[in-house]
């Protein structure tokens, strides 16, 4: 096991993705942010907001972390960004839910209002093929990124986009009493997260070694 852990991705990579995806307070308050604003982002069909509030998203490096840590045959780092990941964007949904709530009760948005009308909301509980290309554009970008430790690039925000929005929006759909598009949210989520983690195993495998140090 050791010897194909080395000829695909090393220790080293794999515990510097692992540290970037820790389960600690500041994750779990900017997953928060992220899904508070991503809620007034889909319910007012505001495009600079959603972009700031992926912006503010740590969802990659739990799945990233996955990836390489199946690659590298880690398998209970992968299940820990697996359990990260998962607990991130629950996180976030239940704060796009509270948005919701509250912008409700106060009647800044009508409670039938909520899923009327809002294009960017719609997007997002129905799968397309613009959230499968963004999601694998996130996993190849991503694990390319990592390897070449391009930490300054936005690949962490395309990610994002494809995962966020469509947590909040299953959680705000459900709230809304509307269970079909509900589930057609956590459906794009699941879809969108998958194709992260197994395009970015399909690229760390057709990476040469030497190229990621």
């Amino acid at each position: 096991m050791s010897s194909h852990r080395q000829s695909t991705v090393s220790d080293r990579v794999i515990q510097q993705v692992a540290a970037q995806a820790e389960l600690n307070t500041t994750y779990l308050v900017f997953m928060a942010m992220s899904g508070i604003l991503a809620a007034v982002a889909l319910l007012t069909d505001s495009v600079p907001i959603l972009i700031g509030s992926m912006l503010i998203a740590p969802a990659f490096a739990p799945l990233a972390l996955v990836a390489f840590a199946f690659v590298g045959g880690q398998p209970r780092l992968a299940l820990r960004g697996l359990a990260t990941a998962v607990i991130g964007l629950v996180v976030a949904a239940a704060f796009a839910m509270l948005t919701t709530w509250v912008m409700n009760i106060t009647n800044v948005l009508p409670p039938e209002a909520n899923l009327l009308n809002k294009n960017l909301l719609e997007e997002r509980v129905r799968p397309g093929w613009y959230s499968v290309v963004a999601a694998l554009a996130a996993g190849v970008t991503g694990a390319i990124a990592i390897t070449k430790n391009k930490t300054d690039t936005l690949v962490g925000t395309v990610a994002a986009l494809a995962l966020v929005p469509a947590a909040a929006a299953a959680g705000m759909a459900f709230m809304s009493r509307n269970p079909s598009r509900g589930f057609g949210g956590l459906i794009l989520l699941g879809i969108n997260a998958g194709l992260i983690i197994v395009t970015g195993i399909v690229t760390l495998l057709l990476i040469r070694p030497e190229q990621r140090g």
